[in-house]
């Protein structure tokens, strides 16, 4: 088992962690998810290279596209449900940059909720539904 690391050193390596596995994903996954993957991960395997166990772990995660954000499958599924457009058509530009803006309101109020020095209910919102 690897020496207690301080935070903020358990905190660097989850990072990079997260960076790699996003990375891996096309830039397309729940970073705040992976972040705290990175810090359970750390008091493990933190002796190891993050990216090693980054690559690792997105290899070996059964559904990796649980893990990856893609918030414009999410727009268009309820802009079909809400009848903005048809089932099966594709949302413009337009309409997903409105959908976005949405989702920065609501992580705007978001933000008074939690830590504000490392987690809160608004940078969760932005994690996964904030511009790819």
């Amino acid at each position: 088992m690897p020496e207690f690391a301080p935070r903020n050193a358990c905190l660097e390596w989850a990072s990079l962690f997260a960076a790699e596995w996003t990375r891996l994903a096309g830039g397309r996954a729940d970073h705040e998810f992976l972040i705290d993957q990175g810090l359970s991960l750390v008091r493990v395997v933190g002796d190891r290279q993050p990216a090693d166990v980054a690559r690792q772990h997105f290899e070996n995660t059964p559904e990796p596209e649980q893990l990856v954000r893609d918030p414009e499958t999410n727009f268009t599924a309820l802009a079909a449900e809400v009848g903005i457009i048809k089932p099966g058509e594709r949302l413009d530009q337009m309409h997903i940059e409105f959908a976005h803006g949405i989702a920065e309101l609501c992580a705007a109020v978001g933000d008074g909720y939690g830590d504000s020095a490392s987690a809160n209910a608004g940078r969760h919102i932005r994690a996964l539904y904030g511009p790819v």
